[in-house]
């Protein structure tokens, strides 16, 4: 059996696996969206040949919150040349399935996040017996299922859409009022909280993005400061946020973080842990303990 990981932020690592499916994904996925099933389609090329089988959870309250949408799942009949599509309440797993040679089980759900910017993880499969068997396993939770077409996937979609409006003309009212007001103010605290945790023990901000830096090097090899970037702020969303600054207990937080990591980067680069390679970033070596900083 050969195991291989796959290790967030993977960015195109995950899809490349993906694009190697010749005759049959299968794919087992609590929540779908639209965006994840175009970069799907975007990774494949013969689409019309593909069979594709597909075990989500889509549930009211999940097409409510738009976790799993009526519209991605018409999307994925109209990309692809056969397409099944089962429902099973409380599905959790994430499995992908390839032409039965190679399988991936993982974190990430069939999204845009999950495909692309979440902190994800998977391990894939390259060894047709396990896989088989995983199928096996697979098809039977299919079977368990409520098997959706084509034409009650549209009714929904027709149905999610009307819903949606409803909630924005409510979130509308909401948002005009002294309770909306109150959670917005308790939300923020909340959030201050959270942020300051950060910065228990005397830790900076400096000292976070000097470990991601060195974790992402020693993941991903040599990275320009571009490239580091995103997958920086995969890892720290409520660091790296670009619509607000923050300044908690002389810390930084928001919209500063990329100058912020070029800080970091210099500090590295002082302590001989990094060195610059034309725009490339890399380790002078393995560092022994990265959170020594």
């Amino acid at each position: 059996m050969q195991l291989r990981l796959l290790i967030s932020p993977w960015k195109n690592e995950f899809i490349k696996v993906l694009s190697q499916t010749q005759r049959e994904l299968f794919i087992s996925s609590p929540f779908v969206s639209l965006e994840g099933v175009r970069i799907l389609s975007d990774c494949l090329d013969n689409k019309s040949d593909l069979q594709v089988s597909l075990i989500t959870n889509l549930t009211v309250q999940n097409i409510i919150n738009g976790a799993t949408e009526p519209a991605a799942l018409l999307e994925l009949i109209n990309q692809f040349g056969h397409v099944n599509i089962s429902v099973l309440g409380r599905l959790h797993a994430k499995v992908y399935l390839i032409d039965d040679k190679m399988g991936i089980i993982t974190s990430a759900n069939l999204t845009g996040g999950g495909l692309m910017s979440n902190f994800e993880y998977g391990v894939l499969i390259d060894d047709p017996d396990i896989v088989f068997t995983i199928k096996e396993d697979m098809l039977n939770y299919y079977a368990l299922g409520n098997v959706v077409d084509k034409a009650l996937l549209e009714r929904l979609n027709e149905e999610s859409q009307k819903l949606c409006e409803v909630r924005r003309r409510t979130d509308d009212l909401i948002e005009s009022s002294a309770l909306a007001r109150l959670l917005k103010q308790s939300t923020e605290a909340l959030q201050v909280e959270m942020l300051r945790n950060r910065l228990k023990g005397g830790r900076t901000i400096n000292a976070i993005f000097s470990e991601t830096i060195l974790y992402l090097l020693e993941k991903k090899g040599p990275l320009t400061t571009t490239e580091l970037h995103p997958l920086i702020q995969s890892i720290h969303p409520d660091i790296c946020d670009d619509s607000i600054d923050r300044i908690i207990d002389g810390q930084h937080f928001g919209k500063k973080w990329k100058h912020l990591v070029r800080n970091a980067q210099q500090y590295l680069k002082r302590k001989g842990l990094v060195k610059q390679q034309g725009v490339k970033w890399d380790l002078v070596q393995r560092p022994l303990n990265r959170q020594v900083l």
